[in-house]
């Protein structure tokens, strides 16, 4: 039986990728230019209904911790670890008003360029324009997620923290908001796993835990150097953690 469960998800959870390639195809070419400025509510309801789907269908449980910290939220820099290819699909359709810095060659792909192009923020600018981007959309009441890896993490390795969150929270003036995301090990969708692979024994367990906001306040009277360095040592300790 354990065996037969393996095959199903595995072959489910490549249904949904090609699931996901086909509505972000629809989405960028038909819908898009009917939705009038609702771009980001839209793709967090499309969001929202991907992961539905994949809970219904057996292969995914979400469990959320201190979720109403994400009620009515805005102007904030949402900053996670990043295990698995699904975190930013996860963290979307929680927050309506997401805003991303996402890696640039996404906005080249022509399944997401459209959608990446329009919405988000890609990480190959300079940092002053990407700060300048970053400070527009939160003053604009968007919150704007940040993994600050700058990639998925590596299995079995501590992660490592670049400096760049820390730098855009201080340089723009806007609080940051910690998500912790743990659950067990997501085998097939960590960096370097292949797409025909899946957890030997279970179904994607994610938990996402919103943690206590960091003040930036805390750290305006700092010289820029240590303040980035501290802030990252405490995001890198809250974002270490296991459930």
């Amino acid at each position: 039986m354990q065996k037969i469960f393996y095959i199903y998800r595995v072959i489910v959870k490549v249904l949904f990728f090609i699931n996901f390639g086909i509505g972000s195809t629809i989405l960028s070419l038909l819908l898009f230019p009917l939705l009038f400025f609702k771009y980001r509510w839209f793709v967090s309801f499309a969001f929202v209904l991907f992961v539905w789907q994949m809970r219904l269908s057996g292969i995914l449980t979400l469990k959320t911790k201190n979720i109403n910290s994400f009620k009515n939220i805005h102007s904030k820099i949402i900053v996670a670890n990043h295990p698995s290819l699904l975190d930013i699909v996860l963290l979307i359709s929680l927050l309506p008003n997401a805003d991303c810095i996402v890696n640039s060659s996404l906005g080249k792909m022509n399944i997401l360029r459209i959608i990446v192009n329009i919405l988000y923020i890609p990480n190959a600018l300079d940092f002053k324009e990407i700060s300048r981007r970053v400070a527009n959309s939160l003053s604009k009441g968007n919150c704007v997620v940040i993994f600050p890896e700058g990639t998925r993490s590596v299995p079995g390795k501590p992660i490592d923290l670049k400096k760049g969150a820390a730098r855009l929270a201080i340089e723009t003036g806007y609080d940051i908001v910690p998500v912790h995301i743990g659950g067990n090990e997501k085998i097939g969708l960590r960096k370097y796993d292949s797409l025909f692979s899946f957890h030997p024994t279970q179904r994607y367990h994610y938990i996402l835990e919103v943690l206590p906001p960091i003040l930036i306040d805390e750290y305006k009277n700092m010289p820029g150097n240590m303040a980035s360095k501290l802030l990252t040592e405490r995001l890198e300790g809250l974002l270490s953690r296991q459930n």
